[in-house]
């Protein structure tokens, strides 16, 4: 093995160009410090594969045919003939309760009530995830993030886990998980994790929709007392 031999002078040389380098650095302003890492969201949050926004507002409203408070409320027919009003749970990131149109990040989870067809007045209607479970259907969800619309594809996982509707005295709240796929593009990962507050009832105007997971654009809303 061949082995280096170093003068006393050649080293005295490179401690000396080391203290030089030292030296000159003293003068320098120390380098910032890296920037945080962002904090990931654990609750509250809707994600479209890495990128989150957190829920600021959520609210729960029913499909009617018009606009206000006291609009009829719109209903539906499935291809199997049963008969559904639509309720739409949304969790959004705008400058208001209401204002959904203003949220850059909102997800909107479609619950279907079965129509009491053979009834009339207050009994004619549900809300959903009442005593009878048989009587909720899932209709769909559907996640907005930076003017990019998704849409769940079939199988996807949502999870209600507490529900309280609001009342005139306070707000509800619900705690829910939603976890899928993009249906269009697989690769793209969905969720939506909600656990706080949520206002309601309120009319959403679903008379130009032509479908049930159609009513996302242009929301109109205005606040209701009661089915």
């Amino acid at each position: 093995m061949k082995k280096v031999i170093f003068s006393l002078k050649s080293i005295a040389l490179v401690a000396m160009a080391s203290m030089a380098m030292v030296s000159c650095g003293d003068d320098e302003k120390p380098a910032p410090p890296p920037p945080a890492p962002d904090t990931e969201l654990t609750e509250n949050f809707i994600q479209v594969n890495n990128d989150q926004e957190e829920i600021v507002y959520s609210i729960y409203a029913v499909h009617t045919d018009g606009a206000g408070n006291d609009a009829p409320i719109k209903e539906y027919t499935l291809k199997d003939g049963t008969v559904v009003i639509a309720f739409e749970f949304i969790s959004h990131n705008g400058t208001s309760a209401g204002a959904v149109n203003s949220a850059t990040a909102n997800t909107f989870t479609t619950i279907l009530t079965k129509v009491n067809v053979d009834a009339t007045g207050d009994d004619r209607y549900e809300m959903p995830f009442g005593e009878d479970e048989s009587k909720t259907l899932l209709g769909g969800f559907s996640t907005k993030m930076n003017d990019t619309s998704y849409t769940y594809a079939n199988g996807a996982s949502f999870k209600p886990t507490a529900l309280t509707y609001a009342t005139k005295e306070a707000a509800g709240n619900m705690t829910y998980t939603l976890e899928g796929t993009d249906k269009d593009d697989t690769s793209i990962t969905l969720k939506t994790n909600l656990n706080g507050e949520i206002a309601g009832l309120y009319s959403l105007n679903a008379s130009q929709s032509k479908g049930l997971n159609t009513v996302s654009k242009n929301v109109q809303l205005s606040k209701r007392s009661s089915l």
